[in-house]
């Protein structure tokens, strides 16, 4: 015959266990829930506090390139805009201006020109009869007792634009000298107190300038950065 258990018999077994483990049983189980709902808090808190990317540094931002103007030259507005889309393109560079010439008592400049840049000159370079310049840049992130600097041709246009800069030297050491037009040739004089000169003349075989030697053996050798 099936027999059924009455809730009289459900409560004397409930009944029959220890208090002190009943007791021991609700408290672990309390406890355990509490456990996981603080490593869920826990979890939830860790998620909300995490730091968004760090933003770019100033180091690691290019710098705004430089600007035509700043080398306080009379320029041309054809030169201007070429000057500065030229910056635009090398933003480690800026125009070399007269305060980064060294100046020095003997070297005799003063009585030869009545309006004198060292890093600006004018000329027909490339003998085309179109009017050229030729400008020095320095780059920006070089020493104030130390510049380095950079000579690039600008190639007038029949229109009256420019050719995109052709550089003709790279990083050389040019804050005792100069730049000039002689005739076809452009000339880069490391030192205006020294008679040592380095010619640059147009190749219309190669379509740009290349180094020339004089026959002068004290002529000196482009520098290894030549480009």
């Amino acid at each position: 015959m099936a027999t059924t258990s009455s809730p009289r018999f459900k409560l004397a077994s409930r009944a029959s266990l220890p208090r002190a483990a009943v007791v021991a049983l609700a408290l672990g189980a309390g406890l355990a829930f509490a456990s996981c709902a603080r490593r869920g808090e826990t979890r939830r808190a860790a998620e909300s506090a995490t730091p968004a990317p760090p933003a770019p540094s100033a180091a690691a931002t290019p710098a705004a390139p430089a600007h035509a103007a700043e080398g306080g030259y009379d320029l041309r507005p054809a030169e201007r805009s070429t000057l500065d889309e030229f910056l635009r393109n090398h933003p480690d560079l800026r125009v070399a201006t007269d305060a980064d010439h060294r100046r020095s008592d003997d070297d005799g400049i003063d009585g030869l020109y009545g309006v004198y840049h060292p890093y600006f000159v004018r000329g027909d370079a490339n003998d085309d009869g179109i009017l050229d310049f030729v400008v020095a840049f320095v780059r920006r992130d070089s020493d104030r007792d130390t510049p380095w600097f950079s000579v690039v041709v600008f190639e007038g246009r029949p229109d009256g634009g420019f050719d995109a800069g052709a550089f003709l030297e790279r990083e050389i050491s040019l804050a005792d000298g100069d730049l000039s037009v002689d005739r076809d040739a452009i000339v880069v004089t490391p030192d205006v107190s020294e008679d040592l000169t380095r010619r640059y003349r147009w190749d219309p075989a190669k379509h740009r300038h290349v180094f020339v030697r004089d026959d002068d053996e004290a002529t000196p050798s482009p520098p290894s950065s030549q480009i």
